[in-house]
């Protein structure tokens, strides 16, 4: 006589697991689009910190020279970074912000300089304005400068962030209207 509890062991047939595979390959191939989504955003959130840390760097310069300089490597805003000792001779150079892209602390020549036509150009977060760029590398920043009429030194700063796609960092109104993300003062 057979035995028939040997037939009723608990487990899983070949066919039942090739479907839970199968199952957890779609979940898992709909996933990684979405956590590539993710990493750009966080990305960005890095480059929109790096920019805020220049800004203050900018204005730290500012408050201590009584100007804004028009560049970032011949006027030695690098030694205003941690690290830095502007007071040196020559200056010495501070930690720059790391670019979320490379990974690699970022250049002088990486800020790159502009300088804009009108005061309102500074400031300006239109779609295909002056702050609208692109071709750069992921990771940089435009730094741009106004000079008043007749002035020797320039007046006004304006920061813009690249992307991963070497363009201005974009943001989303509540309407859906897209705006380039610029710090200004």
């Amino acid at each position: 006589m057979i035995n028939k509890s040997i037939y009723k062991e608990k487990g899983f047939t070949l066919i039942e697991t090739l479907i839970i595979i199968l199952i957890l390959g779609i979940i898992l191939g709909m996933s990684i689009p979405n956590y590539n989504v993710v990493r750009e955003r966080a990305r960005i959130g890095a480059q929109k910190m790096n920019m805020y840390n220049v800004a203050q760097v900018i204005e730290y310069f500012h408050a201590e020279r009584g100007y804004y300089a028009e560049d970032f490597y011949e006027d030695e805003y690098g030694s205003y970074f941690p690290g830095g000792d502007p007071y040196a001779d020559p200056p010495v150079m501070g930690k720059l912000p790391r670019n979320p892209w490379t990974g690699n602390n970022l250049e002088p020549d990486e800020f790159n300089p502009d300088w804009y036509e009108n005061a309102s150009d500074v400031s300006n977060t239109e779609l295909y304005g002056p702050n609208d760029e692109d071709g750069y590398n992921a990771g940089e920043m435009r730094y741009g400068v106004w000079y008043p009429p007749g002035a020797n030194r320039p007046q006004l700063w304006g920061l813009i962030g690249m992307d991963g796609n070497g363009r201005s960092i974009r943001q989303y109104t509540s309407e859906g209207t897209t705006v380039i993300f610029v710090i200004h003062n």
